[in-house]
């Protein structure tokens, strides 16, 4: 059945990052991205799956890296129908999903991840949003802040925001790797151009997903939500920005 279905568009981007604004809008748009969506737009299925193959080999979202050995026994067609699907809420969906131009899903994990899904799909499309990583690294501490400690979210690395600059370092330097490996499958895309309604960042996006966006990013998108960083409680953040390889890289700086 899944050599039926097209090839898939896979997001990938640092949490706090605007995959979750990327995922409602490519959903709104009519891309398929799953019907057992949580609260940040990420599919329960394949989260859970991405989840079970960086733990299995001791990483974490907040301390990853990429699994080598992925027990791809945990996808298959049936859980895939059942969870991604939700065939047993609308049993004529496959037919209609199978026929389906377009679909995909949401998970940051699928940074380190994303080799394994290759494998399955090794025509899918990647699409990389990336944000400032002053402002990823204090969204993630204001986060964890108000966090208790059993929460899933909650990280003791993220109580430093420091190493919330770091971490945004690893994914970066992870998804803009790909380019190398996978040349003409990765587009990257600026979130902050993206919530500024930028023309000709919409036109590239929509070329890749084929499908008209420009409408829905105006009315999804919020261009107040860039350069928080730009406040006297964050002169350490932005003073160790300036050591930053790939702020420099991206012309954060």
């Amino acid at each position: 059945m899944m050599s039926l279905i097209s090839p898939p568009i896979i997001l990938i981007g640092m949490h706090r990052s605007g995959t979750s604004l990327l995922a409602r809008i490519l959903d709104r748009a009519g891309i398929f991205m799953g019907y057992d969506l949580t609260e940040d737009h990420e599919s329960w299925y394949f989260q859970r799956i991405n989840t079970a193959w960086m733990s299995a080999e001791g990483w974490t979202w907040d301390h990853p890296g990429e699994p080598t050995q992925a027990d791809m026994k945990l996808f298959d067609e049936i859980s895939f129908l059942r969870h991604y699907v939700r065939v047993s809420r609308q049993p004529m969906k496959p037919f209609s999903f199978l026929s389906a131009n377009t679909w995909g899903w949401k998970d940051p994990r699928n940074t380190f991840t994303i080799h394994q899904w290759k494998k399955k799909f090794p025509k899918a499309k990647i699409i990389h949003i990336y944000r400032n990583g002053m402002d990823v690294a204090i969204s993630l501490y204001k986060r964890n802040l108000g966090m208790d400690f059993t929460n899933k979210w909650y990280s003791q690395r993220l109580e430093n925001k420091l190493e919330g600059l770091k971490l945004w370092e690893e994914y970066a330097a992870k998804a803009f790797g790909y380019d190398q490996q996978f040349p003409g499958q990765v587009h990257h895309l600026s979130f902050e151009k993206l919530i500024a309604n930028d023309t000709q960042t919409i036109l590239k996006l929509e070329s890749v997903v084929n499908c008209e966006l420009t409408s829905l990013v105006k009315s999804l998108t919020d261009n107040e939500r860039t350069a928080r960083f730009n406040s006297d409680e964050h002169t350490d953040l932005k003073e160790f920005a300036q050591h930053s390889e790939w702020m420099h890289k991206l012309n954060y700086l």
